[in-house]
């Protein structure tokens, strides 16, 4: 499955559909309006067309966000060496309508840690 950005600059094609997506409250992620699925880096191949995706990493510098230059859509965040966990979570709000529809959401109370 592939999903893009706004502007189709950032690509991610995923090895499959995530089985859920995460809706976090944390103070970033709410921010973002972001609803994440969860993958290891090497189920996710991520390209772009014209420009790299730029990050923002806050806190415990755990997490790089990663979001398109062009058109400033959210993409995903990997884990950075600090994290035991390597992780690249995609922000499926950058998919389809239908596809996303069809993915239960699982909440989490980011805000409460």
């Amino acid at each position: 499955m592939k999903i893009t950005c706004h502007c189709g600059n950032i690509n991610l094609t995923l090895t499959q559909l995530p089985v859920e997506v995460a809706e976090c409250n944390c103070s970033i992620c709410r921010r973002y309006a972001a609803m994440w699925a969860y993958y290891t880096p090497d189920q996710v191949s991520v390209t772009y067309t014209k420009e790299k995706s730029k990050f923002y990493c806050w806190g415990d510098k755990e997490v790089e966000f990663h979001r398109c230059d062009l058109c400033g859509c959210v993409t995903h965040y990997l884990t950075t060496p600090k994290c035991d966990a390597k992780i690249l979570a995609v922000n499926m709000r950058m998919a389809e309508n239908e596809t996303l529809a069809t993915i239960p959401i699982r909440k989490i109370n980011g805000a409460a840690y």
